[in-house]
């Protein structure tokens, strides 16, 4: 019986520890060795790496063992490999050659932000940082032209807003003072609407949101062809006629918190060679703050003549008057025990605005455009009320301020753009003059 135990015991304990040798090597579609492979069983899980001649090498009391070769970069393998076997394992990187590509997007993107392309319409903007705001995709209240809704995209900009209804727009770049949007050369349509480019380059007047198809930023040394203003360029664009329709009727009327009301009414369409775009656009509310009620009256004609595929001719007219009450400034000390109150009833700001534009285009040869834009601006601000002391005394009546300032400027600007070919590359070409006049009164 004892002799039985012996032979089973040696029987048993020579099978539980034999070993079988699993060995090979792994390598790319290239035959070259790949190493730190990761090698897994598929019921031990991770049992080694390959070495950096891509070989590998383990033991198993099992016959055959399933094994998974992984690499980043490369195809994952599945073999089943026997004992006393030398293996080659060839993993395929994840590549994948094909004939074309074609990428086809929508115009509707998840971001409002585009860039400017390299060369548009007369400008090159080509290695210049653009910001190109597609408003009618812009989630924001256009009614009330909202600029922390309209350019929450755009980086490095400071917002200010003081108004229910976006009268006057105050952004600033880089840290600069957004008060009155004056360290950005401000146009519409690619012509100047601030008070002065040059010497005094308030903002007063910006254009209705509901009426842009997409607001412009250049910055750096391409915004300096048209200003010395550090922030840079903002053009606003307006939508273009309808193409489809003779006419086309658009209105659109909001109303908000503090008697809010707002319509905007636009008309457009394409008669043969002559197309126009017009709109109305009325605002009066009462504010957030006693003291600050506001009216306003926003109009604008375009239309252009398209004489044949060479020349065209366009003009517009914009005329914009407002008249809003002021509550006056509060001290940190009045800001923080009352941040609704007023101590001004007597103070009040109001705008006009004249703007007008004509533009000849003519195009003598596929690669070559010549433009010609003649601007003017007939425009004041009248500021009347108890100014010139502190915020926090009161306005005890009498005679009050009145700051009046008026605005009379023209401008003309002419562009030579011509495409050519330069060592078989395409390259553009742009020269320009531009004079301009101011004669401002205060």
């Amino acid at each position: 019986m004892s002799r039985f135990f012996i032979v089973f015991f040696f029987l048993f304990s020579n099978q539980l520890f034999t070993q079988n040798i699993f060995q090979g090597k792994v390598i790319s579609s290239t035959d070259l060795p790949l190493k730190d492979v990761l090698i897994y069983d598929k019921d031990l899980g991770f049992l080694l790496k390959s070495d950096s001649e891509g070989l590998f090498y383990t033991s198993s009391v099992k016959s055959s063992l399933d094994l998974f070769f992984v690499l980043e970069g490369y195809t994952t393998s599945q073999i089943s490999i026997h004992d006393s076997s030398f293996q080659i394992i060839e993993l395929s990187p994840l590549l994948i050659s094909l004939e074309n590509v074609e990428v086809m997007a929508s115009d509707f993107e998840t971001f409002n932000i585009r860039k400017l392309d390299d060369i548009e319409k007369m400008s090159v903007f080509s290695g210049r940082k653009t910001e190109v705001i597609k408003v009618n995709q812009a989630t924001a209240s256009l009614a009330t032209n909202n600029a922390r809704q309209i350019y929450n995209q755009v980086s490095g900009l400071n917002v200010f807003q003081n108004d229910d209804a976006g009268l006057q727009l105050n952004i600033g770049g880089r840290g600069l003072d957004p008060n009155r949007t004056s360290n950005f050369n401000t146009r519409q349509n690619n012509y100047d609407i601030s008070a002065d480019v040059l010497g005094y380059p308030e903002s007063y007047y910006t254009p209705p949101a509901e009426a842009l198809k997409e607001i412009q930023i250049v910055r750096g040394a391409a915004s300096l062809q048209y200003g010395t203003q550090f922030g840079g360029l903002l053009n606003f664009v307006f939508k273009a006629p309808s193409s489809k329709k003779p006419i086309e009727l658009i209105s659109r009327n909001s109303i908000g918190s503090n008697n809010l009301f707002t319509n905007f009414t636009s008309l457009s369409g394409t008669l043969n060679k002559f197309s126009y775009f017009t709109f109305f656009n009325y605002k009066k509310g009462d504010g957030f703050r006693p003291n600050s009620n506001f009216n306003s009256i926003n109009l604008h004609s375009f239309w252009k003549y398209s004489f044949d595929d060479k020349f065209e001719i366009s003009s517009e007219i914009t005329y914009m008057n407002y008249l809003t009450q002021q509550a006056g400034g509060l001290t940190d000390q009045m800001f923080s025990k009352n941040i609704l109150q007023s101590n001004r009833s007597r103070n009040w700001f109001e705008v006009n605005w004249l703007l007008f534009n004509t533009k000849l285009l003519y195009k003598p040869t596929d690669k070559t455009k010549l433009s010609l834009s003649l601007y003017a601006l007939d425009a004041s601000r009248y500021a009347l009320g108890y100014r010139t002391n502190r915020v926090n005394q009161a306005d005890i009546g009498g005679v009050r301020d009145l700051i009046k300032g008026d605005f009379r400027n023209y401008g003309v600007e002419s562009k030579l753009l011509h495409n050519y070919k330069f060592f078989n590359k395409s390259t553009a070409f742009v020269f320009g003059f531009k004079h301009y006049k101011s004669k401002n009164k205060s």
